[in-house]
């Protein structure tokens, strides 16, 4: 249900107990809209209790002491922001997901940031409850953080989540609300643009500190974020290594016998198809700058017929219009054994089936490396039951393999029985980015908590100190984590997606890198992707086979 007043511009989300008052209905609520010309008297702003007309023309929240003092005046899911000292609602259209005791003054608020529904929604619903199996451990194990002061109560942790429908303009007045309401750290974004410019425009500006667990961008790594942007999920940097070791051998397939490079002057053709944003860009260039085939730099001279690099547009980007036809044009015109796309959900929609379905060399039929952003339900829907397909179709993700992301795996679908599979990348990150910030939080003690605070306290968690105490994620570590942090020390903390040893200048950390396929059902249908158990190794170049053979037919 929406209202709009004609001068206040009230939307949905904020004034619980002002329902009444203004709709005569119990079956939705109001928040104050922040237009610069909302009002010119306190008297406009009467349908909201508390609140008056500001010198700016806004209808501001009442000042606050306690969060209690909100929940009289307001009701439920209200909370006194201790930062401005003013009443904020927990919710708003997109932010409806509140997770933890909110009434306790002492509460340690989480913000997240994701896409939660459309097609992305599965990315963005398993790192959103990862974070709450995360909170769950904590309420379980030590029921929050400790006390501020010794003899005093324990701190809840509270998530405030909220979907950002794969859209920028979303993310930005998502965590907008989220800095209004008074979080010192947000989780998120899901991907790379989005992260970029939640960073730049809302939480650089307003000292909260933003932890991605799957924005990949090598741009990333390069903003000034005063030290407030982290990712658990590594610069593609790392990506674009595994793809330029993958290649060659895929190369040296083709060339087995009867393969389409069985010839002495045979010369392998080469595309790499990418998105026009600063992941599918950044990745492409990382890659062209290593790959090699032929013998050759992919850029020397004898491979210029061969090569084939195009940015078909960013459908997120008015400024740079997709060109999808003339990319799947140029494609085929080159007939690639190889081709490499690196994009989203538009590579599997628009570039994949215009090159497969437009495919008129009947010697050979190219081979597909795709990026972890094309890895979706998406896929494998259009791969169905066309095997020669799901055969030709591989490429790489972060991930790791071992015991602590089987531990997470287990209590993940324990939980949330029935649910999106933990596998999806960015889940293990998001868990583990919950787990971090709790201990950074925990390592401020009686300290306030900002994002600058979180920042340095996320510095005692690298092992940058020699005998610093090795913690894994997980419910065995929390208390002794509490206590070794509460003793000053600085500890070495191992993730369910990987060691995290960042490099606390940047944010980032190194992470293995899988090479996944597509297994098929006894139906022959293709499912989702799985770990082919080839991957490289994080701070290696070269790729490690599996023990046991390949997980790919």
């Amino acid at each position: 249900m929406t209202h709009v007043a004609p001068r206040s511009r009230i939307r949905l989300g904020l004034v619980a107990a002002a329902i009444g008052l203004a709709l005569g209905s119990s079956s939705c609520t109001l928040i104050i809209d922040r237009s610069s010309d909302q009002c010119e008297s306190d008297g406009e702003c009467a349908g909201f209790p508390g609140t008056t007309c500001s010198a700016e023309g806004l209808c501001v929240e009442p000042p606050c002491s306690s969060t209690r003092e909100c929940l009289d005046l307001f009701g439920d899911e209200h909370v006194c922001n201790h930062r401005t000292e003013r009443c904020a609602s927990l919710r708003s259209r997109a932010c409806t997901n509140i997770n933890g005791d909110y009434t306790s003054d002492d509460a340690f608020f989480i913000g997240s940031v994701a896409p939660l529904e459309g097609e992305d929604a599965a990315t963005g619903q398993v790192e959103q409850n990862a974070i709450k199996l995360a909170l769950h451990d904590f309420k379980q194990t030590s029921n929050g953080l400790p006390p501020r002061v010794s003899g005093g109560a324990t701190r809840p942790i509270v998530l405030v989540g909220c979907n950002d429908d794969s859209d920028g303009d979303e993310a930005v007045s998502a965590a907008q609300h989220l800095v209004k309401v008074g979080v010192p750290a947000i989780i998120g974004a899901a991907y790379s643009g989005i992260t970029i410019r939640v960073a730049t425009e809302v939480t650089i500006p307003n000292q909260v500190l933003l932890i991605s667990p799957s924005a990949t961008s090598v741009a990333i790594t390069d903003l000034a974020d005063q030290e407030l942007v982290w990712r658990t999920a590594p610069s593609d940097v790392f990506q674009a290594r595994a793809m330029t070791a993958y290649v060659p051998r895929i190369e040296a397939k083709l060339g087995d016998p009867g393969g389409p490079l069985d010839a002495p002057t045979a010369r392998m053709k080469l595309a790499i198809l990418h998105k026009g944003d600063t992941y599918g860009s950044g990745l492409a260039k990382a890659v062209q700058d290593q790959l090699v085939m032929n013998d050759e730099p992919v850029l020397a001279q004898a491979n210029v017929a061969d090569y084939l690099r195009v940015d078909y547009g960013n459908p997120d980007d008015a400024s740079n219009p997709t060109r999808y036809e003339q990319t799947v044009e140029e494609a085929l015109g080159l007939r690639p054994h190889v081709v490499l796309l690196l994009g989203t959900a538009e590579a599997v929609r628009e570039i994949l089936p215009g090159i497969e379905e437009g495919w008129a060399e009947p010697a050979y039929k190219p081979q597909y490396v795709l990026s972890d952003g094309t890895v979706r339900d998406l896929l494998w829907n259009y791969v169905a039951s066309n095997d020669d397909l799901r055969r030709r179709l591989t490429g790489t993700i972060p991930g790791t393999i071992n015991p602590l992301f089987d531990g997470f795996r287990s209590d993940y679908t324990t939980l949330f029985h029935g649910m999106v599979s933990p596998d999806v990348f960015g889940a293990a990150g998001a868990y583990d980015a919950t787990y971090l910030l709790a201990y950074s939080a925990a390592s401020i003690g009686a300290g306030a908590i900002d994002g600058p605070a979180l920042a340095k306290g996320l510095k005692k968690l690298v092992p940058t100190v020699t005998g610093s105490a090795s913690v894994d994620v997980g419910t065995g570590g929390i208390n002794g984590t509490f206590m070794r942090l509460s003793q000053g020390e600085s500890v070495d903390f191992t993730g369910a997606s990987g060691p995290l040893d960042f490099n606390v200048a940047t944010g980032e950390a190194p992470s293995d890198i899988q090479i996944w396929c597509l297994p098929a059902d006894a139906a022959g249908m293709a499912q989702s992707a799985i770990f082919s158990g080839l991957y490289l190794k994080a701070g290696s170049d070269d790729l490690i086979d599996p023990p046991s053979g390949s997980a790919c037919d």
